[in-house]
């Protein structure tokens, strides 16, 4: 209760930066489904505990570090939200060269097929405690520059995708890119190495494909970009989560409760959301590291994840984060700010971390993992989810009028070329 209530003291305090623009929204060509009200029984969602982020919280809740989240769009009437948002843009196309135009924006979910993509993506990054604290994202305290396709991202070329990535690395310390491609477009590479070029942690989704390995997406199989796989509720790894050895770490992906457009909430899983909870830990080591190196960032995250294996597995990457160990490993000599008593503690090895031992016996992320799925609390919220999920499914089976294969909320159709993942 205490953290909580320095959580929102914190938020009414602190002045907020680039504030968004109170424009009137780019209007969307197919407007998400709202999201469901949060039923009065549920309980709070079981991440906080299973990610240890109550703890992690008395260390770093993100705070003076810009997410930019190259997505759907951002609803910022989402009371989640609300004090979270930078001054964002929008593309959308256009009949001049380059066939595309940027301009002042952001604002309004534009994610097609019925999901609010972009929305819950930022608020898994940084939804705020507000006057409901079930649902809170990994860094309640950082700041999302939202980066939006207002006709879809399925439509926008190469070269479209690649100016917003860069748009992106210029507004922010964090890069989440939920989308993936299956061609290496020289664009989009250079995009990319150029976000990298700005001391940018660039965080992208290992794609929904269910590759066998065979394949690479991007930009996650780009060098220097973390590639974040999808686990289910068990710690398995989601079966739609592409796999291979470019693939760096994985995160819960499966019914995760994530504040949606419209002001309510929606049940949700994939890679794209499995990578919002892990650049909501970037946030964190980047707060409480500001000088930190990107590298040295994604080497922490890696590092400390709880491997599923003896070695790195092309489903899973280093294992599942750990926002706690992240924060509190000792490695070799940063800029910044160092943890408590770490100068008295032996060198680790280059190129590694190593994990401070815990102040309360069996706070792991791992035990969390099995000490957590076998409680009421995970059963009833599964039958919350479900109900949202069927309510979100519904909607946006109504709003559509061709007869297309449909699909619930959280699963969208994938277009030919480039996919929110």
């Amino acid at each position: 209760m205490k953290l909580l209530i320095g959580l929102l003291t914190a938020a009414l305090a602190a002045p907020v930066l680039n504030p968004a623009p109170a424009l009137a929204p780019v209007p969307c060509r197919n407007p998400p489904a709202p999201g469901q009200p949060l039923p009065a029984g549920a309980p709070r969602d079981p991440m906080i505990a299973r990610l240890g982020l109550e703890r992690a919280w008395e260390l770093s809740t993100g705070a003076g570090v810009t997410v930019a989240v190259v997505d759907s769009g951002v609803d910022g009437d989402q009371p989640k939200l609300r004090g979270a948002l930078a001054a964002g843009y929008d593309y959308l196309g256009s009949q001049t060269p380059p066939g595309w135009q940027r301009i002042a924006g952001g604002l309004g979910d534009c994610g097609d097929n019925g999901a609010s993509h972009g929305t819950a993506v930022a608020a898994l990054i940084a939804a705020r405690p507000s006057d409901d604290d079930r649902v809170i994202g990994v860094a309640p305290a950082a700041t999302i520059a939202p980066v939006r396709f207002v006709d879809g991202i399925d439509n926008a070329a190469p070269e479209m995708l690649a100016n917003a990535i860069r748009t992106g690395a210029d507004m922010g310390q964090v890069l989440n890119l939920s989308f993936a491609v299956p061609v290496d477009r020289q664009p989009i590479r250079d995009a990319v190495q150029y976000a990298l070029s700005r001391n940018v942690v660039v965080v992208a989704a290992a794609g929904n494909e269910s590759s066998n390995g065979t394949e690479k997406f991007y930009p996650a199989a780009y060098p220097g970009v973390l590639a974040v796989a999808a686990l289910k509720q068990d710690g398995t790894p989601l079966a739609q989560s592409n796999r291979g050895d470019w693939v760096g770490i994985a995160a819960p992906g499966e019914a995760l409760t994530a504040p949606v457009s419209g002001g309510g909430y929606a049940g949700v899983s994939g890679t794209s959301f499995a990578t919002a909870l892990v650049s909501g830990t970037a946030a964190l080591v980047r707060s409480r590291y500001p000088a930190m190196p990107a590298a040295e960032v994604v080497n922490r995250l890696t590092s400390t994840a709880v491997p599923l294996g003896a070695t790195h597995d092309d489903r899973v990457g280093a294992g599942i984060i750990d926002p706690f160990a992240a924060l509190t490993a000792l490695g070799p000599p940063a800029p910044g700010p160092r943890p408590s008593g770490s100068a008295a503690a032996p060198p680790a090895a280059a190129g590694k971390v190593r994990v401070l031992p815990r102040p309360d016996a069996g706070g792991g992320v791992g035990e969390r993992w099995g000490a957590l799925l076998g409680i009421v609390g995970i059963l009833v919220l599964a039958a919350v989810l479900a109900y949202l999920g069927r309510l979100s499914w519904r909607a946006a089976r109504n709003r559509r009028t061709a007869p297309a294969r449909q699909a619930p909320a959280d699963d969208p159709l994938d277009p030919p070329d480039i996919s929110l993942a």
